[in-house]
């Protein structure tokens, strides 16, 4: 088990994989059945009251889908509900490591946060600190421009982006605390602060 602390929100990434059924992403849409995979797992909790669990989910029928996203909502803040359906990360597997387009949560004029272009100096903000320095310290390979990263990629090419080993997913859940958790906490995006994570 690793654990760090990213400003207001600790992470605790468990150890080992857990056998799962879970719906892929791909299938939200599609036949929504439950598939067998294995998950590595992460407890975050921050001072607001979050307790909430994330899993890295990687399917075993072969197929190249992998996803990081919120598993459960232990307690906290009801602004946190938007996990359930907004922030999921989904890196590219290539060869022993995975890469990872690194977007955040941010709220618009409808009041919900959703995906949204972000640079490095804000999630240095966000960290309180080198983000690029502090996912190198906790596993991440390489840091840089997703299409320096990711070479076949064809989009999106100058965003932020994070190569961890599959094997040492701990920086991954790190970007998911700063660019997910942290972004509503702060109540990142609004054009006023109101409500208790904001």
């Amino acid at each position: 088990m690793s654990s760090f602390i990213l400003g207001p929100v600790s992470v605790e990434v468990l150890d080992g994989e857990h056998s799962i059924a879970v719906v892929p992403p791909s299938q939200w849409h599609g036949d929504r059945q439950a598939r067998p995979a294995h998950a590595v797992l992460a407890n975050l909790k921050a001072d607001d009251g979050l307790r909430a669990q994330v899993s890295l989910v990687r399917w075993d029928d072969d197929s190249d889908e992998i996803s990081l996203g919120f598993a459960e909502l232990l307690a906290g803040p009801s602004d946190y509900e938007r996990l359930e359906d907004a922030g999921t990360i989904s890196p590219k597997l290539v060869d022993d490591k995975l890469v990872a387009r690194i977007r955040a949560l941010r709220y618009g004029k409808a009041g919900r946060a959703t995906g949204a272009a972000v640079e490095w100096a804000q999630i240095s903000e966000w960290a309180g600190g080198d983000a690029q320095a502090l996912l190198a310290d906790l596993g991440a390979t390489r840091t840089g421009a997703y299409g320096v990263l990711l070479p076949s990629a064809t989009r999106f090419k100058t965003e932020p982006a994070i190569e961890v080993p599959i094997a040492d997913p701990a920086a991954l859940f790190a970007v998911y605390a700063l660019t997910r958790v942290v972004p509503i906490m702060t109540g990142y995006g609004k054009e006023s602060v109101e409500g208790p994570n904001a």
